[in-house]
């Protein structure tokens, strides 16, 4: 299975939305301050004319390790915060989360 590190963050930040929407109702929150990534990654360069580079992250036991493109350790220290950049806690106010209806 081929993940994309677009695809990886996106679910990185979705799964960072469901704890902030669990602890909504709980008494110990946590405070998300960085969150700090080790990843292996394949870099593909395609030849055709618009495709450009990706990044695919490598899963263990993946088919994408047995390809032969190089892989690269990449680290990320990502900063959390909301849109209005403050700092993320897990049960913060979640109504922009949630659906109303």
């Amino acid at each position: 299975m081929e993940i994309e590190l677009a695809q990886l963050l996106t679910a990185l930040r979705s799964e960072i939305d469901r704890a902030r929407i669990s602890a909504l109702d709980q008494d110990v929150r946590f405070r998300i301050n960085s969150i700090d990534l080790e990843l292996q990654v394949a870099v593909e360069k395609s030849a055709e004319a618009n495709a450009g580079v990706k990044f695919w992250v490598i899963s263990i036991g993946g088919k994408a390790a047995a390809k032969s493109v190089g892989t690269h350790i990449v680290r990320l220290s990502l900063n959390a915060e909301t849109a209005s950049g403050e700092q993320v806690l897990t049960g913060d106010d979640i109504s922009n989360l949630v659906s109303e209806g």
